[in-house]
């Protein structure tokens, strides 16, 4: 049976508003009432009332037509036409003149003569120095039919950004392709990835980055940590990773590398600053001993009590352990203020707290992250909308496949972990967005491995084409909605994407994103799914999925003992954690669609979530203070995650101090911000302080040479250019390049390259044409054939 919304879904191709075609049901409706109401009764002979029953008759069948015809005019139908046009065929050359260009052959004159010989050519050289804004400047090449050959590496570090300019010029049927370099000199870069405040006694983990291109594939690298030498090796590793603890005050770390042949000496070495303040005091509220408090003691500046006191301002987090909901609700008003005004809070469970302490509809259970109570998966509770990149930018190679065909054995897997009760829609996309699976049971679907399996990979990528389709055929189901994303992450129109999961967000959506491929934008993969409260899976952890959408096991079948699983392991607390504990017992609760789910025992039940509550931050653990439940977590190895789940809560530790000096480390050519908290105006040779707030003051610094610095107390880090830190040819290039239709060319393809411009300047122009008078004169000539009908029965 067809539906209204398969009729508007099928309307939507040839009318340009096909909900107003809605309005003829009520107009009709409307129409037979009148006609059929007699207003004023008059008696009439029976010859009369039987003329004019049959007038009636007519006009109701008139005036539908005539209705029928003018809501369709209304809606704009229309219909579209295409007309090919060839324009001059010519190619736009753009140089990249940048700084880090002198790594590779400038052979951009050959190839210019080569191509003059068969085309018409416009060579402009772009960019220069240690500034490489190629999104602007390709922006300013455009035309209509053009082909743009980009002499460059690829690496743009201001300007537009290179994805959208893409998706642009695929509007304009202007088609970007690029020269692959042939290098000459080989390089190598450094970076230190890691915090940059930190408290005395905690560890903090470093990642250093190492870029290479060219012929280098070992480097030396030493990094000193105040001076004294921490690290000494050859590696052939591109990041080599590194943990500390601090002491009190400001530490300098440098990593610097050498190898041979290296050609830019500036980006060997790089500075990095650590500064570690005073614990922060912490309110730990329990009404029983607890081995957590001997933890605590070591990390914070920690007072115990057994109730919440009406005034909390030192603190700059409160630590609730296995409390019940009745002598916490004196103090609700009083927490909620102080969570609101950026505050931390910390809940632990056990055998008086969540279910067993009455939490359940209470108000302290609007703070947390968690329900109270089981999510209890009922048939179509859960809605899943599967959504798989096929663009050509998954067509990239990946082991002896592609990467598109990992998405589709991802997306298989993904069937198999869902619960056969999961209603679930399959969506594909590249540039638009397609369903190939209506959302029914799992249990209903038949041969869909089948059909993922024979996708086809091609064009360029709108990830937000994907999400709004997924939003679109689950928006009207009941239960929670979630969609699942399976791409590379590479997308045109970055800022979209982050619009759509933001809408998601607002209805109601969880996105959970799983990586594929060496080239996966993971920036852009984890930001769409903590706009959700999602979690970003690489392709090696899509199996905790089954987590999330499984059947629960039973914990008789593990004997009541569960091991503790990381499920979000791109956020603070988690990331890098492997937690080798097992839980017997846990509370029972449910994650809001507000709250980042970051842990759960190994059959899915949630464990640890965190949510923000005003300018505050709330983590709550399901399971004890390590007195019954989960002994295991307080052990040396595992006891890190408690530690990170306070200084998550606690965030800035120096938020309350009555003065303080900080400023962040920046690079040549960027400036940094001076902030000093302090009831005397600071003072600074050549700077100028300006007041941002009560006792608060702030400087713009732009330095003029690499090390450490020291402004007003605050000492800061200078590195090199970022035209420096990325070196060789930027892999992201060929992505943008392919979703315009252009190709990679080598420098001696010059029939190609002509081929391919000559092809681009035929342009199709697509245009709709307006179909109005088609409706609009059938209902005018009905409606005069109404009169002269209803004149000749008068008559009669």
């Amino acid at each position: 049976m067809i539906s209204l919304r398969d009729i508007l879904v099928h309307a939507r191709g040839f009318v340009e508003h096909p909900a107003l075609l809605l309005l003829v049901i009520p107009l009709v409706l409307l129409l037979i009432f009148l006609i059929k109401r007699d207003f004023i009764r008059v008696k009439e002979d029976p010859e009369v009332r039987e003329s004019k029953r049959k007038l009636r008759k007519v006009v109701l069948i008139t005036r539908i037509l005539i209705i029928v015809l003018l809501v369709i005019a209304i809606a704009g139908p229309y219909t579209i036409s295409e007309k090919t046009i060839k324009g001059d065929a010519f190619v736009q050359l753009l140089v990249d003149k940048s700084d880090s260009m002198q790594l590779f052959e400038d052979t951009s004159k050959e190839l210019q003569a080569a191509l003059e010989d068969m085309i018409n050519v416009d060579r402009k050289d772009i960019c220069s120095g240690e500034v490489s804004n190629i999104g602007d400047e390709i922006l300013n090449s455009l035309q209509p039919g053009g082909s743009i050959l980009l002499f460059s590496d690829g690496n743009a570090n201001a300007g537009a950004d290179l994805g959208d300019v893409a998706l642009y010029a695929s509007k304009l049927n202007v088609s970007i392709n690029a020269v692959r370099l042939k290098a000459k000199r080989s390089d190598a870069s450094v970076t230190i990835f890691g915090p940059s405040k930190t408290m005395s006694g905690t560890d903090n983990s470093f990642s250093v980055r190492i870029n290479k291109a060219g012929a280098i594939k070992t480097v030396h690298l030493k990094v000193t940590l105040d001076g004294e030498t921490i690290l000494d090796e050859d590696t052939s590793k591109d990041a080599v990773e590194f943990e500390r603890k601090f002491d009190d005050g400001n530490h300098q770390l440098v990593a610097s590398i050498s190898a041979a042949n290296d050609f830019f000496a500036k980006n060997n070495v790089f500075y990095k600053t650590v500064k570690v303040v005073p614990p922060p005091k912490v309110l730990f509220v329990s009404e029983k001993k607890s081995y957590l408090r001997t933890l605590l003691d070591e990390l914070f500046d920690v007072d115990a009590l057994e109730y919440v006191p009406k005034d909390l301002s030192k603190y700059y987090a409160v630590i609730v352990n296995d409390l019940p909901a009745s002598s916490l609700e004196p103090a609700v008003d009083v927490l909620h203020d102080f969570v609101s005004d950026g505050n931390g809070l910390v809940v632990f469970g056990g055998e008086n707290s969540f279910e067993e302490g009455g939490y359940k509809s209470s108000v302290f259970e609007s703070m947390l992250p968690f329900f109270v109570g089981k999510p209890g998966k009922k048939k179509g509770d859960v809605n899943v909308a599967l959504v798989i990149d096929i663009s050509g930018s998954t067509g990239s190679a990946l082991g002896k496949g592609k990467a598109v065909d990992v998405e589709k054995a991802l997306a298989i897997e993904a069937l198999k972990d869902l619960s056969l009760n999961t209603r679930l829609g399959v969506v594909v996309f590249n540039t638009e967005a397609k369903m190939i699976s209506a959302p029914t049971y799992v249990f209903e679907k038949s041969h869909l491995d089948d059909t993922i399996a024979s996708l086809k990979d091609g064009g360029g990528t709108l990830i937000s084409a994907g999400i709004m389709k997924a939003i679109s055929i689950l928006g009207n189901l009941a239960g929670s909605k979630n969609i699942i994303l399976i791409s590379d992450g590479n997308t045109q129109a970055e800022s979209a994407a982050i619009e759509a999961a933001r809408y998601a967000a607002k209805s109601g959506f969880k996105i959970y994103t799983v990586g594929v491929g060496e080239s996966t934008d993971e920036g852009m993969m984890m930001k769409l799914a903590q706009l959700t409260n999602g979690v970003y899976f690489r392709a090696n952890q899509e199996s905790r999925l089954k987590l999330l959408f499984g059947d629960p096991e039973d914990m008789n079948k593990t004997g009541g003992r569960l091991g503790f699983t990381i499920l979000d392991s791109n956020h603070f607390i988690t990331q890098d954690l492997n937690i080798p504990a097992v839980i017997t017992g846990f509370n029972s609760v449910a994650p809001k669609t507000t709250a980042r789910l970051l842990a759960t025992t190994s059959s899915g039940d949630p464990l640890l979530a965190v949510s923000r509550l005003g300018l505050g931050r709330v983590v709550a653990l399901a399971t004890d203070d390590g007195s019954k439940w989960a002994g295991d977590l307080l052990s040396k190895k595992n006891s890190k995650i408690i530690s990170r789940i306070l200084n998550w809560a606690i965030g800035d530790p120096e938020r309350k101090s009555n003065s303080f000096v900080e400023a962040k480390d920046t690079m040549l050519g960027e400036p940094t911000e001076v902030i000093v908290k302090s009831k005397i105006p600071p003072k600074a040779e050549g700077v100028s302080f300006y007041k941002i707030d009560e006792d608060t003051f702030s400087a713009s610094i732009s330095p003029e040479s690499t090390g450490f610095k020291n402004v007003a107390g605050a000492q800061f880090a200078v590195n090199y250019p970022l035209e420096f830190e990325s070196v060789g040819m930027n892999d992201a290039l060929e992505l943008v390049v392919r979703s315009t239709g252009g190709r990679i060319f080598d420098a001696g393809d010059v029939k190609r390259i002509v081929e391919n411009a000559k092809t681009r300047s035929k342009r199709t122009i697509v245009s709709k044409n307006p179909l109005l008078w088609p409706f609009l004169l059938p209902a005018i000539l009905i409606y005069l054939l109404e009169i002269f009908i209803r004149r000749i029965m008068r008559k009669e």
